[in-house]
């Protein structure tokens, strides 16, 4: 049922967009306000300081960067109109829009890149999203502070119109990794000039598809920028984010304003009144992916679960169509993420990996702990972060083990913080665990089980799935290397480091003649080329 739900998913989302060419004003309405619901407004909207949600929407609108994402996720011209790779795949050179302005009309140069990276990477800066930046040759060495010398990160304005970027190694996803927030320009003199640029609409100077209009405690507004490059394919004439409890009387939630007709899009961040939906208003309530994959992980130092069919009867046992959120996921890269011309999860099947097989797990089991020298599994727990949502899985996965494999689990609760230092320390049996996309590519998700990742905790490695990822890391063929990242995904479900349980989706209401508009990975709500139908 959840699998026939995703092919929906999928279906209403091509409904939604325009995915044979980007639309063009004249195509829609020539007035065309958007209202975006939220519960609450950034404080800032310094591209440095913008956080998932309600400030990257808002932050989106207002800039734009090198390049851009289309419709399919693919990374397009931005501010760049073209660029060139060097032979060894190690230096991209830039070549800025020629007319392209910041709203106070001054040039938008290369310059102001250069700037707006290694502002970012200053030690002072304590930016906790300059790690997406380390990909640049002495980036993190500078963030560090082991390199002091700024002008020896691989960060250069050749002139005002050319930036040059020398990459540490050969990177094939980034121009994908380049459309992360983190990237975004801002105008240089009016930064150093006051360092609260980013505050107010008195002081901030933009370059994006918008430009700020307003912007107090309870709305933020944003109108069409006509010196926008592609002006054409901006639809939208305004656009307003706006907190209905602080601007709408007798309003207390964003789902009574969608009700109400004040506001024609509710989702992301925000929760809906699921409970104060109507009949009708139900129907606009849809269901989109951002990126991310909800799974349980393997301890692979600790026995028994050292053995391949305990772990494998474990994941087999799992009724995924019963769990109560999301779609039901057998591998890793989540849904919404690209591949070479459509979705990766639609290229690459996900059930072709393992099925549910109650028989079949109760017969793998049975052969581990022989195997094991064991005749019944040992008592273990899953270990879980606070909140009713992570229990609420615990439990019906415990319940699923009871029922399957008359095993009996327990939960341990811990604080977040807790539960990321015991998994850090190896002190668990199977644990809870996230991934959420940075950038729209595979490759995100993949990276994170290398052995020389960061974040792998799980005890495992593979020779033959590094070498996946690094032959895909030195090819630029994207139909090849979608393929060697489905070939490394396909060794790490297949020894079954990870128990897949779903992919995450939120939950949006939004007026059906509303095209082009949907949520990123980071959840921010995309509408640089929305329109209403």
């Amino acid at each position: 049922m959840k699998k026939w739900l995703y092919v929906c998913l999928c279906i209403s989302l091509l409904m939604s967009l325009d995915v044979g060419k980007e639309p063009t004003a004249s195509a829609a309405k020539t007035q065309q306000v958007f209202r975006i619901g939220v519960e609450h407004l950034p404080e800032s909207l310094d591209p440095a300081l913008a956080e998932p949600g309600s400030s990257n929407t808002i932050v989106k609108g207002l800039f734009e960067g090198l390049v851009r994402l289309n419709n399919w996720g693919q990374a397009v011209p931005g501010m760049a109109e073209k660029w060139t790779v060097s032979d060894d795949g190690k230096t991209y050179t830039f070549t800025l829009r020629a007319g392209a302005k910041w709203s106070n009309q001054q040039p938008v140069k290369a310059s102001d890149f250069e700037y707006a990276w290694k502002r970012i990477l200053a030690p002072s800066a304590n930016n906790l999203y300059a790690l997406s930046l380390f990909v640049i040759a002495g980036a993190e060495d500078y963030n560090s502070g082991k390199l002091k010398d700024p002008a020896k990160i691989g960060i250069k304005a050749l002139n005002q119109n050319t930036l040059q970027v020398k990459l540490k190694q050969q990177t094939p996803d980034f121009l994908q990794i380049l459309t992360h927030s983190i990237y975004l320009p801002v105008h240089a003199e009016t930064v150093k000039a006051n360092k609260n640029w980013g505050n107010t609409n008195k002081t901030m100077v933009t370059n994006g598809p918008f430009k700020l209009k307003s912007w107090n405690d309870g709305e933020v507004v944003l109108v069409k920028n006509p010196d926008y490059y592609m002006a054409q394919e901006v639809s939208f004439s305004e656009v307003r984010v706006l907190v209905p409890r602080l601007m709408l009387d007798g309003i207390n939630t964003v789902t009574s304003a969608y009700l109400m007709n004040n506001v024609d899009w509710v989702g992301g961040e925000e929760n809906i009144d699921y409970e104060g939906l109507d009949g009708k208003t139900s129907r606009d309530l849809i269901q989109m992916p951002y990126g991310s994959t909800y799974f349980y992980q393997f301890n692979l130092s600790k026995a028994p679960f050292k053995n391949l069919k305990i772990r494998k009867a474990l994941a087999m046992a799992i009724d995924r169509e019963a769990l109560p959120y999301g779609i039901p996921a057998y591998g890793f890269v989540a849904t919404g993420i690209r591949g070479t011309k459509t979705e990766f999860r639609s290229e690459i099947s996900d059930t072709a990996y393992f099925k549910e097989d109650q028989a079949q797990a109760g017969q793998l089991l049975k052969e581990g702990l022989k195997e094991e020298g064991l005749k019944t599994l040992p008592s273990f727990s899953i270990l879980i972060n606070e909140g009713d949502g992570h229990k609420t899985i615990a439990q019906a996965v415990i319940g699923d083990w009871k029922k399957n494999l008359g095993i009996h689990v327990s939960i341990e609760v811990k604080s977040f913080g807790e539960l990321i230092d015991r998994r850090h320390k190896g002190n668990y049996s199977i644990a809870r665990a996230g991934w959420g996309a940075d950038y729209n590519d595979p490759a995100t998700f993949l990276e994170y089980f290398t052995s020389w990742s960061g974040v792998n905790d799980s005890g495992w490695s593979s020779p033959q799935y590094d070498n996946f990822i690094k032959q895909a890391q030195q090819i630029f063929d994207n139909r090849k290397r979608m393929q060697l990242l489905a070939n490394a995904e396909k060794v790490l479900i297949d020894q079954m480091v990870i128990v897949p349980l779903y992919y995450y989706v939120v939950d949006v209401l939004r007026k059906p003649d509303i095209k082009n508009v949907y949520i990123d990975t980071d959840r921010s709500v995309i509408f640089s080329r929305g329109y209403f139908q």
